[in-house]
């Protein structure tokens, strides 16, 4: 079983990217993951800078689907306008 959970999505029509990290099966920390809006398509070149917009921080102790489902309301907050990504 894997024990992190990585993803990158790119939402082209607001031109932002999603970027979700969280430590599976890890309880000692206050938080084990975050999801991160960073404005534009997240480069993986370290001279370039990504510019983040919002952060989500995800307590410890939940299981991949329900960090899931959290990345999943927060592209839908994203869609729907409440969170501003337009700058």
């Amino acid at each position: 079983m894997d024990d992190s959970y990585h993803d990158i999505l790119y939402i082209k029509e607001f031109d932002v990217s999603v970027e979700t990290f969280y430590k599976l099966d890890f309880d000692a920390d206050r938080t084990c993951g975050f999801s991160r809006i960073y404005k534009g398509k997240i480069s993986e070149d370290p001279l370039d800078e990504n510019y983040e917009i919002y952060q989500e921080l995800y307590e410890c102790g939940l299981k991949k689907e329900e960090v899931e489902k959290r990345r999943d309301k927060l592209i839908s907050e994203i869609r729907d306008g409440k969170i501003d990504v337009d700058f």
